[in-house]
């Protein structure tokens, strides 16, 4: 008995050591750690964005369909008509929804590009020509949907944007050759290409994480060359498949929806206002072998990286707050580093204030935004809602600016480099607590 109980202690001791060193590796690999490149800012002129009708890849995982039964969940659930929940759509919505027909449905004539995630339709039920026109307006409309959220968020911060007629929109981006629209007065495009959809998950009853993916290219358009690209991630909701196909697949849908107006809102903050801190050095985000990137958290901190271990997790990962309405605190922007490394654009900076998001934990992953404020004068805040008892939230904070008469914004915190400016906030790298119980 005796031997036993030691074998699980050593097990169990293991295990922990195991899991605080795939934590501390996960820190050093963050070291690499470049900035991006924004110097073409100063420089786009006027701009207008371009959408390039490629197929995505498609995949949505646990997700199976039949011919004659359309999509069903291999867990047994099935979409009665994939079709009856879209009804009429505009804007993005429409994209949302045809990336849900073609990915899980398969009513739809997408066949090249799509790594497995549809069958072209059958004879007797639309002849080629109408699969052919289908087709075009599917790929359309999901990039389109890209350009419209970018555009839409552009609107919303006061940016200008150029509008060209649709046809000339489609040829350019056809043959990607954009000096013809330099004699239109345009400096730069901003192209847009929704590269890859879906849900991704370990098994077939497991919680499958929602995402979307979009390339972004700056092209010159006197010269037709590239000044930037980039790709930028989505990370969504993490659901079980019953829950992704509830009501005719709504929450599914809507969270692409959102998936499009976040990456329109990212997209457009990074090419237009993103200002990458002058020290990139990987600090303490508070806790043990715990890393921040960006502006480190002071209350709550963040604890090692998330393994999503049960005994790890209880533990370690998230930090107990007191209260259900905490006073967050975190580092005030210019750091000391900033000032070192950049002084004479660190003297230049006014109107310093602060954003912060507050999203509560999902199956390991970011769920609804509870929280969001934008402006904040001093680098803590004590929000003003109650949060639920013995939950679990991620949190963010970034600075916003102003430098030689814009607008600039850091990236958000993160306790990866790579998130601050590839993944939409807040992300599974963004910094974590968790709430008391009642009792």
């Amino acid at each position: 008995m005796a031997s036993a109980v030691t074998n699980t202690l050593c097990i169990n001791m293991g295990r922990v050591l195991l899991l605080l060193l795939l934590a501390l590796l996960n820190g050093c690999a963050s070291m690499q750690n470049t900035p991006a490149d924004t110097i073409y800012q100063d420089r786009l002129g006027q701009v207008t964005v371009i959408a390039i009708e490629q197929a995505p890849e498609l995949k949505f995982d646990g997700f199976v369909r039949s011919k004659g039964g359309g999509a069903a969940l291999a867990g047994g659930g099935t979409f009665v008509s994939c079709m009856s929940g879209v009804g009429h759509c505009s804007g993005s919505m429409c994209g949302a929804a045809l990336l849900l027909m073609l990915g899980v449905c398969g009513v739809a004539g997408l066949v090249g590009g799509v790594a497995g995630a549809v069958m072209a339709p059958s004879a007797d039920q639309v002849t080629a020509s109408e699969a052919a026109m289908a087709r075009v307006f599917e790929v359309r409309t999901i990039q389109e949907s890209v350009r419209h959220s970018v555009e839409e968020a552009a609107l919303a911060a006061g940016i200008t944007l150029r509008q060209l007629p649709e046809q000339e929109t489609r040829a350019v981006a056809a043959t990607k050759d954009y000096r013809l629209l330099a004699a239109l007065g345009i400096d730069t495009v901003v192209e847009t290409t929704l590269t890859k959809a879906g849900t991704a998950g370990s098994g077939l009853n497991d919680p499958a994480i929602a995402y979307m993916e979009v390339h972004v290219r700056l092209v010159d358009t006197a010269s037709n060359t590239e000044r930037y690209s980039t790709d930028y991630l989505y990370q969504g909701r993490r659901l079980d498949l019953a829950s992704w196909s509830a009501n005719q697949a709504k929450p599914l849908i809507d969270e692409l929806n959102r998936g499009y107006r976040t990456l329109g809102i990212h997209i457009c903050e990074n090419i237009f206002s993103l200002y990458t801190f002058p020290n990139r050095d990987r600090r303490s985000a508070g806790g043990l072998l715990s890393s921040a990137f960006g502006l480190s958290p002071i209350y709550p901190p963040t604890r090692g990286a998330l393994t999503g271990d049960r005994i790890i997790g209880a533990k370690f990962e998230w930090f107990a707050v007191e209260g259900l309405r905490p006073r967050f605190k975190w580092e005030a922007f210019p750091r000391p580093g900033d000032i070192a490394a950049a002084p004479d654009e660190m003297s230049r900076i006014s109107n310093v204030r602060y954003d912060l998001l507050i999203s509560r934990e999902e199956n390991m992953a970011p769920g609804a935004l509870v929280y969001h404020r934008e402006g904040l004068p001093q680098p803590e805040h004590t929000i003003n809602i109650s949060l639920q008892p013995d939950s679990r939230y991620f949190w963010t904070v970034r600075a916003r600016f102003e430098l030689d008469g814009r607008t600039r914004l850091t990236e958000w915190g993160a306790t990866h480099f790579a998130v601050r400016e590839k993944i939409t906030a807040p992300s599974q790298h963004s910094y974590r607590f968790r709430t008391p119980g009642l009792d």
